[in-house]
């Protein structure tokens, strides 16, 4: 891709969102399926100290999400994150960071499994595979046949997402039993310090996602001021929202009966009837399935733009009558299906899914130790100012920060560290096969 070709389409969009148009996008992205997907899984690693974990997981992620912000205030750059590790540290880099992108979408069929999950506890007798692999092949073909569905209805499925979660809290709160907090640190960490930060770590997925906000500097009217304030408040607004939830859901039936376990349990203890089915429902299935879909929509971008630039056979980014990438889309199904037809449960895919995900977004992060030296002009016109040695340390903090928490969701999980090297050899050898053949070609 031509940079000089990428500035001057970046310089003819409107520079027209504000601090409060990036909050709403903010929260939009962060709440979602994570909440719904990983509460239960948290609580059988955290018990009692889950809704701390929430608070923790916020925090792991704004380190990151600060460098972030520096290198978007100072590079506005509409596109994938993909753009600064190929720019920054080099193409081969650049397309391993999107095969690992690629291996992290196993979370698809979390989100699949967790659909099934509330699906079944509505209906029960249903097949539980058989209704995730129905609701992920429903959401392939709607890509497919470039349905965006999920674009057209997300504003209206986050404010009945955020109606769920706030009638959860109001109706939930006075029916916890606060002695469940009161077993001192035996309580909060039941599984030590580590069990502690494995369940923190997990709930990275479900409290990230306003990193996604530094691919809109092409479009703000101030991002320098506007980027890392955004970052930081919907984070921390969405954490004590969710914190809420996580005392809810602890502090109402015995930990036992939902360690493992959805939100339906615990909202069927508090709500009366209608509202437990608009709960399940609206707060539930429709949170999944949304993310299911959204996921399948923005999964291919940075895909495409590595078959354009010759690392994926250019037949991988065919394109349908449609518009839709329907080899990449089947490429992403397969991804998506294995977990669920091989009955993985839910737990693992969430860690190793998630595991993948910290690991590939450590490149993007990385930049931040290059950005002084290979850009120095923007960095001097950036309104959001740090200098080298703060920007050093802020990157250090949160790559050490992720890195721990991609090795606490590995744990435990056999093999996963040695599938993770097979493939990344396997992806390194490919790269360097390729550029010697698209070398070759020009």
């Amino acid at each position: 891709m031509d940079n000089k070709q990428t500035a001057h389409e970046e310089n003819e969009l409107k520079r027209v969102l504000g601090l409060g148009d990036l909050m709403g996008i903010g929260v939009g992205q962060i709440i979602g399926s994570g909440i719904m997907a990983l509460t239960g899984i948290t609580i059988a690693i955290t018990g009692a100290g889950t809704p701390l974990a929430f608070i923790v997981a916020a925090i792991l992620v704004i380190c990151p999400n600060l460098v972030l912000a520096v290198l978007g205030s100072a590079v506005p750059a509409t596109g994938g994150m993909y753009t600064y590790v190929r720019d920054y540290i080099g193409p081969k880099t650049g397309f391993f960071y999107l095969s690992l992108l690629v291996a992290g979408q196993l979370v698809l069929a979390m989100f699949a499994i967790t659909f099934a999950e509330y699906a079944c506890g509505l209906v029960p007798g249903l097949s539980k595979t058989l209704v995730a692999f129905g609701i992920l092949t429903l959401c392939f073909i709607m890509n497919v046949l470039g349905v965006d569905m999920a674009a057209k209805l997300q504003n209206v499925l986050v404010i009945i997402l955020a109606a769920a979660m706030v009638l959860f809290i109001a109706f939930g709160l006075p029916k916890v039993n606060w002695s469940v907090f009161s077993g001192g640190i035996k309580t909060i960490m039941p599984n030590g310090f580590v069990g502690f930060m494995t369940g923190a770590s997990l709930l990275t997925f479900a409290t990230g996602g306003a990193e996604f906000l530094s691919e809109l500097g092409g479009e703000m009217k101030n991002p320098g001021r506007d980027l890392p304030r955004a970052m930081i408040y919907s984070t921390v607004a969405v954490a004590i929202l969710y914190a809420f939830i996580g005392i809810v859901a602890v502090g109402v039936l015995p930990i036992e009966q939902v360690a493992d376990e959805t939100l339906m349990p615990v909202a069927q203890a508090i709500f009366p009837k209608a509202l437990y089915y608009f709960f399940i429902v609206g707060g539930g299935m429709f949170a999944v399935a949304s993310t299911l879909n959204a996921t399948f929509t923005w999964c291919t971008k940075g895909l495409l733009v590595a078959c354009e630039e010759g690392w994926l056979p250019k037949q991988a980014g065919a394109i349908s009558k449609r518009g839709t990438p329907w080899v990449l889309l089947i490429v992403f199904y397969i991804v998506g299906a294995i977990p669920i037809l091989t009955g993985l449960d839910i737990s693992t895919i969430a860690r190793l899914g998630n595991g993948v995900s910290l690991i590939y977004v450590l490149f993007p992060i990385a930049t931040g130790y290059l950005i002084h030296k290979k850009n120095p002009e923007a960095m001097a016109k950036s309104t959001f100012k740090m200098g080298r040695t703060a920007l050093y340390i802020l990157t250090t903090v949160a790559l050490i920060g992720y890195i721990i928490a991609a090795i606490l969701n590995f744990s435990d999980i056999a093999g996963a560290w040695q599938m993770m090297l097979i493939y990344s050899a396997v992806v390194i050898i490919y790269a360097f096969i390729r550029e010697r053949m698209m070398k070759k070609s020009k």
